[in-house]
């Protein structure tokens, strides 16, 4: 009996899933600059081919990784806060979210420094999806702004620099995790919150 010939067509689309896994396990173990479609393939069990047929080069690769990794934040910054809600139960959804973010994006980043290609994909990408820090300082400091107005926030303030500075703070402690330098204490991410939250209080 003659066996029936296996049909060619797209790779299993789950196969893009594992794709993105990989790279950012390669990226989080290596380094960005060791991050290659055979070892990116290897780790995902797919054909290198599959890599290419996806993302069809290395740049496309990362940017896949890099909205892999923005798609939680984007989805944060575009749901409204509702009115009254706990400001450490917000500020701790946000700053964990954007540090998870930032630790998956910033290698990325800082590759397309030195990449030309991978930089005028990124800048395209970011400016056709209006990406940045400032979505999230308008995101926090509209939810500051409201709690002003509903008199739960000191009136002194203004609410989208404080939220600039919680940003800030949240920006530094994910830099220092990506940088070649012996560890050094910083106020972890609760001090943070707690500090901001104090800041808040009415006088």
């Amino acid at each position: 009996m003659n066996e029936t010939p296996k049909r060619r067509g797209r790779p299993p689309a789950g196969g893009r899933e594992a794709i993105i896994a990989a790279a950012l396990q390669v990226i989080r173990e290596r380094g960005i600059a060791r991050l290659t479609t055979r070892e990116v393939a290897g780790l995902a069990g797919v054909s290198e081919a599959s890599v290419f047929y996806h993302y069809k080069d290395r740049a496309g690769l990362l940017q896949a990784v890099f909205a892999e990794g923005v798609a939680p934040l984007k989805a944060l910054a575009e749901s409204a806060v509702q009115p009254g809600s706990d400001p450490r139960e917000v500020l701790t959804v946000y700053g964990r979210t954007l540090e998870e973010f930032l630790d998956e994006t910033l290698p990325v980043i800082a590759a397309a420094q030195s990449d030309t290609e991978l930089r005028d994909v990124l800048a395209a990408y970011m400016a056709e999806n209006d990406l940045g820090p400032h979505r999230g300082v308008a995101a926090i400091g509209a939810y500051f702004a409201g709690e002003q107005a509903a008199g739960r926030a000191c009136g002194d303030l203004d609410p989208y620099v404080l939220a600039m500075m919680f940003i800030g703070a949240c920006h530094t402690r994910a830099s220092q995790r990506q940088l070649p330098l012996p560890s050094a204490d910083l106020p972890p991410l609760e001090d943070i919150i707690d500090a901001t939250v104090a800041a808040l209080r009415p006088a």
